[in-house]
């Protein structure tokens, strides 16, 4: 008599990028000697990815993707934005209605705090001078303010950065 049984645990195999371009490069009726030609490699490269002893290049991806009529991103995970999105019923995330808080608390000066709907930080992207002035005299520069953008378009909400400078300053910047 056990105590403990073991559930039989579910497998699901992982497909690997040399699985997924296997596959992909068969559907498409190439040969791996015709699909190396095209991308002007050898026969054993895509061999090599194939048994994931080696990944292509990374400058090889966009024609991988081109011949395979899959996306980069389809490529790499396996997965199909579109489809996932369609299957998942979730709607992507409407970000008008979320707002950009910067705090900035220095040493012996008065706390700043800066609230900006999304969409005002939208242009102020698409205007290309960042938000200058607001971080201690600085600025939240046009690079910085479009990768915030983007975290925020992959569904990133709350605090994304609280730093404390060398002088005490601390920068807190929040998604609400």
């Amino acid at each position: 008599m056990t105590l403990f049984s073991k559930k039989p645990e579910e497998t699901t195999e992982v497909q690997t990028l040399g699985m997924r371009i296997a596959e992909e490069r068969k559907k498409h009726g190439y040969t791996q000697e015709e699909f190396s030609q095209k991308l002007n490699v050898t026969a054993q490269a895509v061999s090599k990815w194939e048994n994931d002893l080696s990944c292509p290049d990374i400058q090889l991806l966009p024609q991988i993707s081109k011949l395979l009529d899959i996306s980069i991103d389809e490529l790499l995970t396996g997965k199909d934005k579109k489809t996932e999105e369609h299957d998942s019923g979730e709607k992507p995330q409407k970000t008008d209605n979320l707002r950009l808080q910067i705090h900035v608390i220095s040493p012996n000066k008065r706390p700043t705090d800066v609230t900006l709907p999304m969409s005002m930080v939208k242009r102020l992207s698409k205007i290309g001078n960042g938000i200058s002035g607001v971080i201690g005299g600085t600025s939240l520069g046009q690079e910085q303010l479009e990768q915030i953008l983007e975290l925020i378009e992959d569904g990133a909400v709350g605090e994304l950065l609280n730093v404390t400078a060398e002088d005490g300053t601390e920068v807190v910047i929040e998604i609400k």
